[in-house]
C-alpha cells in the first residue's frame, strides 16, 4: 500500500501570505530598533543571500561590528523561527483536514492499527506495543519558557488567519496582536546566559506536560484502544506510550545528580500530575451539573455525595457535584 507523505504545502497561498506578514512586521519592527545603518545591511544581506553573492555576504559579514553581529543574527534567527511556526499550523490543518474526510497518510494511527489488525498475532503486538519517548536536558538547556509562550501565542494567532481572510475576526486587532509578540520575541533572550542547575532543567522540562503531554497522551490512548475496537480487538492493559524521564536520574556519573536530585525530580513529576487531576476535578465539578429531579444517580454517586461536606442548600440535588467536592477534600 502506497501512503501519501504529508506534507505543508497544501495551502501555499495561505503560508505565502502569513509569511509575507511575518516578514513585514519584522522588518518594520527591526528598522524601528535599529540605525537606519544597520537595518540596511540586513537588507543588503538578505539580497546577497537570494542572489547567491557569496562573495559579497562574506565581504559585509567581516565587516560588521560587534553590535551589529547581535542584532542582525538575532533577525537571521527570529525570520526563520516565524517561518517555522506558519509552516507548522499549515500541517496541522492538512492532518485535520485528512483526518476530517477520512483520507490515508503515511503514518496515520487508524491506518497503521487496520494494516495490523490483518496479521494473525494482532491482537499480541497491540496489547504489547509500548513507544518509550525519553525526554532529556539538552533540548531545555537553550529552549526558554519565555520563548516558549511566544511561539505559541504566535502560533495560536497564526491559526486564526483563515478566520481573518474570512472576514471572521478583525483584521487590524489580529495584525496588533501579532506585532506585538514579535516585537516582544525581538526583545527577549533566546537562550540563557547562566548554566543551568539540574533542578532547573526539572522545573522547565515539565512545561511540555503541562502545554502537551498530560492533554495528548491520554487522548492518544482512548484513541488507540477505540481504533483497536474497531477492528474487533479488545484490548486489556495496551499501554502504547510510556513518557520517560532522564533529567534528575542519570546517574551514569553524572556530578550533579544526587539522590536528593532523583528524589526532587520525583517530587517535581508527581506535583504536576496531581495539580493536573485536581484542576479536571474542579472541571467536572462544574460540568456534572445533574439534578436528582431531572436524572438517576448510581448507588456509588450516592455514597460519595453523602461524605461530602458541601452541605449547601443549592447542592441537595446535585449528587455529581457534591461527589466531587468530596474527592477534592481528599
Amino acid at each position: 500500500m502506497s501512503l501519501q507523505k504529508l506534507e505543508n504545502n497544501r495551502n501555499k497561498t495561505v503560508v505565502q501570505e502569513e509569511v509575507q506578514i511575518l516578514t513585514d512586521l519584522l522588518e518594520d519592527i527591526t528598522k524601528n530598533m535599529l540605525p537606519t545603518e544597520t537595518f540596511d545591511k540586513i537588507m543588503q544581506l538578505k539580497k546577497l543571500s537570494s542572489n547567491l553573492d557569496y562573495q559579497g555576504l562574506d565581504k559585509v559579514v567581516r565587516s560588521l561590528s560587534n553590535d551589529e553581529m547581535v542584532y542582525i543574527s538575532r533577525y537571521f534567527s527570529i525570520l526563520p523561527l516565524l517561518i517555522n511556526i506558519s509552516e507548522d499550523v499549515d500541517l496541522a490543518y492538512e492532518i485535520n483536514h485528512l483526518n476530517n474526510i477520512d483520507q490515508d497518510y503515511l503514518g496515520k494511527l487508524s491506518t497503521t492499527i487496520e494494516m495490523v489488525a490483518e496479521k494473525e498475532n494482532a491482537a499480541e503486538i497491540l496489547e504489547h506495543l509500548n513507544v518509550v519517548p525519553v525526554l532529556t536536558a539538552h533540548p531545555t538547556q537553550v529552549q526558554r519558557k519565555s520563548m516558549l509562550d511566544l511561539t505559541n501565542h504566535i502560533h495560536t494567532l497564526l491559526r486564526k488567519y483563515r478566520d481573518v481572510r474570512m472576514g471572521l475576526i478583525n483584521k487590524e486587532k489580529w495584525h496588533n496582536d501579532l506585532r506585538r509578540y514579535i516585537e516582544i520575541i525581538m526583545q527577549t533572550d533566546m537562550i540563557r546566559e547562566k548554566k543551568l542547575k539540574v533542578t532547573n532543567e526539572i522545573t522547565n522540562v515539565m512545561e511540555y506536560y503541562n502545554s502537551s503531554f498530560l492533554q495528548a497522551v491520554p487522548n492518544l490512548m482512548l484513541e488507540y484502544k477505540r481504533l483497536a475496537k474497531e477492528q474487533g480487538i479488545d484490548l486489556k492493559q495496551a499501554k502504547p506510550i510510556t513518557m520517560g524521564m532522564w533529567i534528575g536520574g542519570d546517574r551514569d556519573g553524572n556530578p550533579f545528580v544526587t539522590a536528593e536530585t532523583l528524589m526532587r525530580s520525583a517530587t517535581i513529576q508527581s506535583e504536576v500530575i496531581l495539580n493536573y487531576y485536581i484542576s479536571k476535578i474542579f472541571s467536572l465539578y462544574r460540568t456534572f451539573s445533574l439534578s436528582t429531579n431531572l436524572s438517576k444517580t448510581s448507588k456509588a454517586v450516592e455514597e460519595m455525595a453523602a461524605q461530602s461536606q458541601d452541605t449547601s442548600v443549592f447542592r441537595e440535588k446535585e449528587p455529581y457535584r457534591r461527589a466531587f467536592h468530596f474527592i477534592q477534600s481528599n
